[in-house]
Order: C-alpha cells, then structure tokens, then sequence
C-alpha cells in the first residue's frame, strides 16, 4: 500500500505539477526565481520541457547539471550575476533541445569547451551580457538544424578563432557577433559553415577583416559591419554577397572592384559617392542562379537526399531574413521563374547628389 501511494504521487507530480521548496513547476515548465537558489536542484523532474533560472545565486552550473532530461526543449539562464562557471557537458547529449538563452550573467567568465555537445535539435543559442574572455567552442555541437547564434554585448571578447564555428551545423547558420570587444577575425574564422548572415556591427575596436577570413565558408548572404573601424572589404569571400551594410562605417572610404559583389542585390553604406558606382552598374540575374537553367534543376532533382544535404535553396539565397523560425522558409521549387532574364540594378543608399 505504501508503495502505491509512494507511486501515485509521483504520476501526479509529473502530470499536474511538482512540489519544490525553493522552485515552482507547472505544465512541465521548472522554473527558479529565488536568490536563495544557490545550486541547480537536482530533483528536477525528468519530464520537463523548459527550464528557467532568473535572478538565482547559483555561482557554478555544474557537469552534466540537465543530465538525463531527455524532453527538455528550452533553458533560460538570465540575471544571475552570482554566476560564474559553466562547466563541462552541461548542455550535452539533449536531443530536443532547441533553444538555449544565457543573459546578463555579468560575472560569468568561463564556459567549459565542452559545454555544448550533442545538441542536433538546436535551433537559437544566444548568449549575450556576460563577462566571457573567449568565444564559447561549439565545434561539438553538431545541430542538424538552421541556427541562430547570437552572441552579443559581451565586452571582453576580443578575438575570433579560425574555424571557430566549424561544427556548429550542417545546415545553414545566421551569426550576430554585435555589440562585442572583437578586436581581431583571424583567417578561416568562419569556415566550415553555410553562412546565411553575419552581423559584426557595433565592435567599435575591430579594424579589419583579413583577406581568408571566409575561406572555406559558403557566404556570407547577409554582412554587417556597421559602426566599426574596418577599413577594407577582405579580397575573397564577396561572391555570395546579396546585402551588405556598413552604416557609420567612416574608416571604409574605398570598395573593392564592382565585379566582386557578382551577387549584390542591396548595399546601405556610410558615404553617398560609393552609391554612385551602382547607379549604372548593371547585371544579367540569369548569371547568378543556376535555378534558371532547367537542366541545373532536373540535375538537382536526380540528387540523393545525401547530395543535397549541404546544399542551399535558391529561395532561403535570395530573400535571407532575419528569422528565427526557421521551419517557415519557403521550398525552393517556389522559386518566381520570372526573376530569370531580369537584369538586376543594386538599390543603394545614401543616394548620391549633385555634387558626389
């Protein structure tokens, strides 16, 4: 008989919530907002799906801390200044896992490098406000989705790593690396990766982007370096461009050769006379999607599924956005054939005057 009461009260923790001294759960959502949380319990219950931990004092996220929770689809970790230390496979070996948010953790310092493992749900890892010295490794991540990384405002990273997000996935990867200490891209930073934006804005220190800092990449789609002190465009890597942004980007007087950007459909620059070399500045679209040949497309269709697994549709190339549902994208057998034969002119701004 005690056995089945002991029985029966766990089937009715786990389907209409549990109790907790110090944390609440409900829906299978674990939630701790507590400044007496001082470690993560380890009586979470094994069916949750979302993990919340605001304005905790948990100093250390210890090794294999969500061990085990195999449901588990979000955690957020957000306003715990107390929080310094993320240690090994933490977040490591959670197949539903698609989201994860570490924010305004200001003391936190150091994430293992093997933090992240194993994720193949992984969609939005954003980590942004904290005091990290270094770029978190996600070489072992291994998602087979379309992520975003969002890695923001967090002021003492200065240097990004060749091949720092080499494994991050095997689809396509939007990377915002704004509002950061970055003073230095190294070459082959980003190879190994199928870039669909990159977003370097806001690093008021970083000077340049060295001549291979794409090789090995397939993009970027999507480029933003405003507000930076980036003084050239690197000599390789500008084929894929389809949007480039460098507002208030005063120390970037002189562009590469037109014939570069053979794929540039938008550029929103710092100064009014570089718009001028687009104003006549035209291209045979045709030239750029191999979708428009219909052999190239019944040779896609003949593809194992194998063969295509890296490559990118045509639809997700032309209209990149800055989404986060990334199920929502089009397929790419919608593509609008009357685009074909179009001849493309680059929409530019500041629009040039009389005078430039």
């Amino acid at each position: 008989m005690y056995f089945f009461l002991i029985c029966l009260v766990v089937f009715l923790g786990d389907c209409f919530g549990c109790q907790h001294h110090l944390c609440q759960c409900s829906d299978r959502i674990f939630i701790c907002q507590e400044s007496k949380v001082i470690q993560i319990p380890r009586d979470i219950p094994r069916n949750s799906t979302e993990l919340r931990f605001v304005l905790t004092k948990v100093r250390v996220i210890a090794k294999g801390a969500f061990s085990g929770l195999g449901d588990l689809e979000k955690i957020e970790i957000s306003q715990n200044d107390a929080l310094e230390v993320i240690e090994a496979n933490v977040f490591s070996n959670l197949p539903k896992l698609h989201e994860i948010r570490i924010e305004k953790a200001n003391n936190l310092v150091y994430i293992d490098q093997d933090a992240f493992q194993n994720l193949p749900s992984l969609k939005y890892l954003s980590i942004s406000n904290t005091g990290i010295k270094f770029l978190p490794a996600v070489h072992k991540l291994q998602s087979l989705q379309k992520v975003l990384l969002d890695i923001q405002d967090n002021i003492n990273i200065r240097t990004i790593e060749r091949n720092s997000f080499m494994g991050l996935s095997s689809e396509s990867v939007i990377i915002r690396l704004n509002k950061n200490g970055i003073r230095e891209i190294q070459n082959h930073a980003f190879n190994g990766t199928y870039l669909d934006e990159l977003n370097l804005s806001d690093n008021h220190n970083l000077e340049k982007l060295p001549n291979e800092v794409f090789q090995g990449a397939n993009g970027p789609v999507v480029l933003d370096i405003s507000k930076t002190r980036i003084s050239f465009l690197p000599a390789s890597g500008l084929e894929n461009i389809k949007k480039l942004r460098a507002r208030s980007t005063y120390h970037l007087k002189k562009l590469p050769a037109l014939e570069k950007f053979v794929a540039l459909i938008e550029a929103n620059l710092t100064y009014p006379s570089h718009c001028c070399a687009f104003t006549n500045w035209k291209r045979q679209i045709s030239a750029l999607h191999p979708i428009c040949n219909k052999s190239d497309v019944m040779q896609d269709a003949d593809e194992q599924p194998a063969d295509r697994v890296h490559r990118r549709s045509v639809v997700e190339d032309y209209f990149p956005n800055n989404y986060m549902d990334f199920d929502s994208l089009e397929n790419e057998f919608d593509f609008d054939y009357g685009l074909c034969n179009e001849v493309v002119h680059v929409a530019c701004s500041p629009k040039p005057d009389a005078f430039n």
